[in-house]
């Protein structure tokens, strides 16, 4: 199940890439800038501003999912039982289902026509999320024919999956793009529901196999952006001899759209962080000769 491929991204690995982007992630970070990569299933987008009140909606419910109400269409969510029911036929586009069990044969053939792109920069495809590792028989099988090709597979992780499905990979992957949220276990537990003995040990297990891997820290306010916590989780990557570079990622809340499109609460505050205010931390990490980069 994957939920979008984008083209022509410069940010996910190096070089020109396309980024496929799996569904289902262990994790629940509540500042996702995905939220729709979280469930492993199909989600449904409402837009209620693009909503034309054309009530082909209301006649495809079997189950009241969609009903006529005095302030216009309204979605309930507990009725849904076959979100495909709804697919593509909303023709103002404010109905969106979300999801898509792909075809490896046919999506390596559109993650081929970039190949000029990749060869010219030195690009390649890059898994992405949601929690690629998670679907781990389906990637290895993309990863793999990926690589027969020629192309680079690059891998954006949060390593909170059994080690196997990624020890089975790693001889087909270039890049590891490793997304550390923080390094106490308690903390990451109670606000994503991670577990950091598991990401610990895998982090631990690619050093060991001398896997180079860059490092990525969403830097994010209330959650481990503070001294305290940036600097415990910088000297905790000192101790790694296999980390290639750190990004800091200032916070952003370009997905909060995404969570009143699935019916949920947005519960960060919306003001971005600025560059200037990693800044501290970027100092700190090249300190500890750590190259370290704002962004990434």
């Amino acid at each position: 199940m994957i939920f979008n491929v984008q083209r022509f991204s410069t940010h996910d690995g190096s070089g020109i890439r396309t980024i496929v982007f799996f569904k289902g992630c262990p994790l629940r970070c509540p500042w996702c800038s995905n939220p729709e990569s979280q469930s492993f299933d199909y989600d449904i987008f409402f837009d209620k501003q693009k909503c034309i009140g054309c009530m082909e909606c209301v006649k495809v419910s079997r189950n009241n999912e969609f009903t006529k109400t005095d302030e216009g269409i309204s979605i309930n969510r507990n009725n849904i039982k076959d979100p495909l029911l709804f697919k593509d036929i909303c023709p103002a586009k404010a109905i969106q289902v979300i999801g898509e069990e792909f075809d490896v044969e046919k999506l390596l053939k559109e993650l081929e026509k970039e190949r000029v792109f990749y060869d010219k920069s030195d690009g390649g495809v890059t898994f992405s999320g949601g929690e690629p590792f998670a679907q781990p028989e389906k990637m290895l099988m993309l990863a793999k024919e990926l690589k027969k090709r020629g192309i680079s597979v690059a891998v954006e992780t949060c390593l909170d999956v059994p080690w196997e499905n990624i020890e089975a990979a790693i001889q087909y992957v270039d890049e590891f793009l490793i997304d550390l949220k923080h390094v106490d276990g308690k903390k990451l537990n109670e606000v994503t529901g991670g577990n950091f003995t598991r990401i610990e040990y895998n982090l631990r297990r690619l050093e060991a196999e001398k896997v180079p891997v860059t490092i990525r820290i969403p830097v994010i306010p209330g959650f481990n952006y503070n001294t305290d916590d940036m600097h415990a989780i910088i000297d905790y990557l000192d101790s790694f001899t296999n980390i290639r570079e750190l990004h800091l990622l200032p916070y952003h809340s370009f997905g909060k759209g995404k969570y009143q499109q699935l019916g949920r609460d947005y519960k960060f505050r919306t003001e971005a962080l600025n560059k200037s205010e990693l800044e501290p931390f970027l100092v700190y990490a090249k300190n500890k000769g750590l190259k370290t980069v704002i962004g990434g």
